[in-house]
């Protein structure tokens, strides 16, 4: 095993998308694969690529009060996440890394 020097990424948004039954708790089952491919198109559209990571999460153990996301290594944790909700978190997760590569802004 060797440790990393640095962390490969300055901010990664977790998105679980865990499967379960139909009808039973579960994020997937709640729309949150539709949440991680639009965050992940923003976070392209800015070019950000490399400095942010939006990766699928298989459980984050809350199934009742999903679809659920964390921020890493900002430790902000968001239960019933909508389409709806991604303007806020762009706005309070990606904006940030924007800005830090355009300081004029």
């Amino acid at each position: 095993m060797r440790e990393m020097p640095r962390a490969p990424y300055e901010r990664t948004l977790f998105v679980c998308c865990n499967e379960r039954e139909p009808g039973q708790d579960a994020c997937a089952n709640r729309g949150s694969a539709e949440i991680q491919k639009r965050l992940k198109e923003i976070v392209k559209s800015k070019g950000l690529q490399g400095r942010l990571r939006v990766s699928r999460a298989m459980c984050l153990g809350l199934c009742s009060v999903g679809p659920n996301l964390c921020v890493m290594p900002d430790n902000v944790w968001y239960t019933h996440v909508t389409l709806e909700d991604v303007p806020a978190i762009v706005e309070r997760h990606v904006a940030p890394l924007e800005d830090s590569r355009n300081p004029s802004i």
